[in-house]
């Protein structure tokens, strides 16, 4: 048993992981104060305009996520480490960070084909070239709904 910690101490993945982590805590403690600003600035916000900033909402839910991915990471639920190891969260691509177990995942599709169905004809309108499209110009219409 001695043996298996002698040889999990002399790896040097084990102490590179144990560096990040600890840099990662304090990415997570700066981060921490930062998402508190954040939320004192809203309240400002909504008390003074009465709504929230949309900016500083948009700021506060990709810092969500980065400091779900830095959790993950330090909870030994994901090897990814956070960024700038990793592409920064943005609010757009996702909205819950895909944890690793996920990410591996297989997705099962069914497809149905009825007997008879023609699919030349859905293969030419896959690589049919797209024709732009055009506004049609609609005649004006009445509250009653007939034409003027």
């Amino acid at each position: 048993m001695s043996d298996d910690i002698v040889e999990n101490l002399k790896q040097p993945s084990q102490w590179f992981r144990v560096a990040f982590m600890v840099v990662f805590a304090v990415v997570l403690y700066v981060v921490a104060l930062i998402l508190t600003l954040l939320t004192v600035a809203q309240i400002f916000f909504s008390l003074l305009t009465g709504s929230d900033n949309e900016n500083l909402r948009g700021l506060g839910k990709d810092l969500t996520i980065y400091v779900n991915q830095i959790l993950a990471f330090l909870t030994y639920n994901s090897d990814e480490k956070p960024f700038p190891f990793a592409v920064y969260p943005a609010s757009g691509d996702v909205t819950q960070p895909v944890s690793e177990a996920h990410s591996n995942a297989d997705i099962d599709v069914k497809v149905h084909v009825q007997e008879g169905a023609d699919t030349t004809a859905a293969k030419r309108a896959r690589s049919a070239p797209r024709k732009p499209a055009t506004k049609k110009r609609m005649p004006p219409v009445s509250e009653a709904g007939e034409e003027v």
